[in-house]
């Protein structure tokens, strides 16, 4: 831990060194015309709509422009989100927008695309004897500033000056922030060789992969405790570490789930999940929704002293709307969202 925390100062230190030259050169050159990278790097912050002056000032102090958010976890623990401030995440949303969006990722991942869902990510899984389940830890944190410049920003696309600005415009402390709108994004061009690399080796032996997110799926007919092996050295070549506590093996006589969805026959909604939420939307529409909510000691959406019940509304149509978007011939389901939304409506906090 002390030796990554060294190299991730020694990053700092570099990149912050290499913006300064940067900087230096470029005010240097100010009054002389604009060619070559100078030429690149107006043109970059026009893109942007900012200055190049803006540009290398927001750079160099990045780091600092993040506000820590703590997350409960369900288990023990919290989930750090680091949310940059208004001035970064209006760059960063241009960033994403003009740049980062339009390259292409692996058909191999599912999350952080438009038109995909995690119905796409769980339907090639669908009637096979073998599934096998791993998981990254710290994804996002495991994702260097170096990963983010070669894969996303590298030298053949971009002058070094303006791979280096951007890089360091959308990492924090040398690593890919959670929070920040162009993370996830980033993440998937990062995994790009990862996933092209094992989805080749998985096609030639036919073997079914798919990676959502942090979430590693592989399914076949035949067994797959040995090729978890295979991946996690692959996993750890490529600067990742596997989750071992979230690695499953299960056989088609079990449920299988991938990525909260059943895929034994077809895809489809957990049982359980469905039967828990008729019960929450029966007693809602039966007693209303603060009685349910009292009598359901749904605690989370009691706030400053009285129980939000348009938070709770929003809540139950937002599960709702999840089911539908899998199941969406499902006619309870149906009904249900049309009777929350007309029982409800105005929302009773208004």
């Amino acid at each position: 831990m002390k030796k990554a925390s060294n190299i991730i100062r020694n990053i700092q230190v570099f990149v912050k060194k290499l913006i300064g030259i940067f900087a230096n050169s470029h005010s240097s050159k100010k009054q002389k015309s604009n060619k070559g990278i100078s030429k690149e790097l107006q043109s970059l912050a026009d893109t942007l709509g900012t200055t190049t002056g803006e540009l290398f000032a927001l750079s160099k102090k990045a780091d600092s422009c993040y506000k820590e958010i703590r997350i409960p976890k369900r288990s023990n623990g919290f989930r750090i989100i680091h949310s940059p401030n208004g001035k970064l995440k209006k760059v960063q949303k241009k960033i994403l927008q003009s740049i980062i969006s339009k390259a292409e990722t692996s058909p191999y991942a599912m999350a952080y695309k438009k038109g995909k869902n995690l119905k796409d990510n769980a339907d090639p899984h669908i009637n096979h004897l073998y599934l096998l389940k791993m998981d990254i830890s710290d994804f996002f944190s495991s994702i260097t500033f170096h990963q983010v410049l070669s894969s996303a920003f590298p030298s053949t696309l971009f002058p070094t000056q303006c791979g280096v600005i951007l890089t360091s415009l959308c990492t924090k402390d040398g690593v890919l922030p959670q929070g920040a709108p162009t993370s996830p994004a980033l993440s998937n061009l990062v995994m790009k060789s990862f996933d092209e690399h094992i989805g080749f080796w998985c096609n030639e032996r036919g073997i079914v992969y798919t990676r959502y997110c942090d979430d590693l799926t592989f399914s076949a007919d035949y067994p797959l405790v040995v090729l978890s092996y295979k991946i996690e050295d692959m996993l750890n070549r490529w600067g990742f570490q596997v989750n071992k506590k979230k690695t499953k093996y299960i056989f088609f006589s079990s449920r299988q789930t991938v990525t909260g969805l059943c895929v034994n026959k077809k895809v489809s909604i957990p049982s359980d999940y469905k039967k828990t939420l008729r019960q929450d939307v029966y007693y809602a529409l039966k007693f209303g929704l603060e009685d349910s909510m009292i009598h359901g000691k749904k605690n989370d959406f009691f706030e400053n002293g009285k129980w939000d019940t348009a938070r709770y509304k929003c809540h139950l149509i937002g599960k709702v709307n999840y089911i539908l978007q899998i199941e969406p011939e499902n006619k309870w389901f149906q009904a249900a969202k049309e009777n929350l939304s007309k029982s409800f409506d105005p929302p009773l906090n208004s």
